[in-house]
């Protein structure tokens, strides 16, 4: 089962979350038809949104991330919660042609595949309003670009590493990730650590075999003792369904309802998240067209 747990160092100077997200990501990606490169790219972000959305250690966080870059793969939109719940798709044409995957030199770099352009971050933590950061792209890698974020924008020193492994089908064996921070004045060099072993490929061959999240609190904090003070199960899951399917229909009014409904009989609602199709027949939209207009009279 997908897991997220959370730990600080006996020393009580770093805190760990870590993450597995296997069955996670590889249900996104089965429902997207992403394989390869695709599923890479959209799996690591899947990964850093589940361990950015748990810092305040609130079911009710949740963090929206929406990569805007100008490479093939450069549209990736994630929402996470902070009770487990994650979802996300690649801003791609279904008839795109897949991008080649890049090369192992340490690990994969998803830089040029992603492309220049803007990282937006969401964090809603049940207040008045959420809170959103909107940062320029530093490298197109999207864990190292979060990892800047954290490290400038909200100054928490820190290390993030997310990785997926492909089988020989392109499809998803495995996948994690890890992110490690200072308290305030604590040490640097376990985090300058971490991000050159992730950067070296360290995370990459640690996932070659199957991990426990216990492993890989170990990993990121490089034998060091420490508590576990947390943890979460992990799962795709989306909150499209009918109802809201209905309510962007409504938008289109009363008038294109029918309209539509008289042109092509049904008509489909797809989420964009989880692929899920909704459709609503004839005379399911004159129904819905006569509700509008009733409110409106």
């Amino acid at each position: 089962m997908d897991r997220l747990e959370r730990a600080i160092s006996s020393e009580l100077d770093l805190r760990v979350v870590v993450a597995v997200t296997t069955a996670l990501v590889r249900e996104a990606c089965e429902r997207h038809g992403l394989v390869g490169a695709e599923a890479l790219v959209l799996g690591r972000a899947l990964t850093a949104a589940c361990l950015l959305s748990t810092l305040s250690k609130s079911e009710t966080e949740r963090v929206r991330l929406e990569v805007r870059g100008d490479g093939p793969l450069g549209k990736v939109y994630v929402d996470s919660r902070g009770d487990g719940r994650a979802r996300g798709f690649l801003g791609i044409a279904e008839e795109a042609t897949p991008q080649p995957l890049p090369e192992r030199v340490g690990r994969r770099r998803i830089g040029a595949l992603v492309g220049a352009g803007a990282l937006a971050i969401t964090r809603d933590l049940g207040l008045q309003a959420p809170y959103q950061g909107v940062v320029a792209l530093q490298s197109g890698e999207l864990d190292e670009d979060l990892q800047h974020y954290l490290d400038h924008s909200e100054q928490m020193p820190s290390a993030l590493g997310c990785e997926v492994l492909l089988d020989a089908q392109g499809g998803v064996l495995r996948a994690g990730g890890v992110l490690c921070q200072t308290f305030p004045g604590g040490p640097e060099e376990p985090l300058q650590r971490l991000r050159d072993g992730i950067a070296g490929g360290s995370l990459y061959d640690l996932l070659r075999q199957p991990r426990t999240t216990e492993e890989l609190i170990g990993f990121a904090l490089g034998g060091l003792p420490f508590e576990v003070v947390g943890a979460t199960p992990l799962a795709f899951e989306c909150s499209c369904d009918p109802a809201r399917a209905r309510a962007i229909l409504s938008t289109l009014g009363a008038d294109d309802l029918v309209a539509l409904a008289d042109e092509q009989g049904e008509t489909a609602v797809r989420c964009s998240y989880c692929a899920t199709s909704y459709t609503l027949a004839a005379e399911e939209l004159r129904a819905l067209a006569a509700e509008l207009r009733s409110e409106r009279s």
